[in-house]
């Protein structure tokens, strides 16, 4: 408990929840939001056309947007430990926060997933043979990412889920 109140009284902290400032929370929370933008938004991208959405588009110009979605969750991650920071004793007592996490490691290992078996495939690329699993992995990172999106919202309501989940 130390440490957590330790982090959440540091200056930087402190600066983020309560300075006014347009650059503390105005601006980390405008970042978590695009990096979340990019990262989910060229995902579903990627997942649609996975799915047969415009399947005139070639799936090779695609692999060239997995380093933006890394790009997209580094902005997150870092602007999302800053937010935590600010708010470390109600996010850590949380059990949404951590469906939040949750979601979001699977979201990631699927990405990582979909980028190794359907876009490191010459076949894929070059003929448009999708990967068996394509399909799957495109469903799944629309729903981990949809999900992500959900918990982390509900993180802010902690009576809400109480009311409605009763924990």
């Amino acid at each position: 408990m130390s440490f957590i109140n330790a982090v959440e009284n540091s200056a930087y902290a402190t600066w983020v929840r309560e300075s006014p400032s347009i650059l503390a929370f105005t601006t980390i929370l405008s970042l978590h939001a695009m990096g979340l933008a990019i990262v989910v938004g060229l995902n579903t991208v990627v997942a649609l056309r996975l799915l047969g959405v415009d399947t005139a588009l070639p799936l090779a110009p695609l692999r060239k947007l997995f380093p933006w979605m890394y790009v997209g969750f580094t902005v997150n991650a870092f602007s999302g430990l800053s937010l935590l920071a600010a708010n470390a004793h109600n996010d850590l007592f949380n059990w949404m926060f951590y469906a939040k996490l949750s979601f979001i490691a699977l979201a990631m290992v699927n990405m990582e997933l979909t980028r190794s078996r359907v876009f490191e495939s010459p076949i894929a690329l070059s003929q448009g043979v999708l990967h068996r699993h394509a399909r799957f992995f495109a469903i799944n990172s629309i729903a981990l990412w949809g999900l992500a999106i959900i918990a982390g919202r509900l993180t802010e309501y902690p009576d809400f889920v109480h009311k409605w989940f009763g924990f």
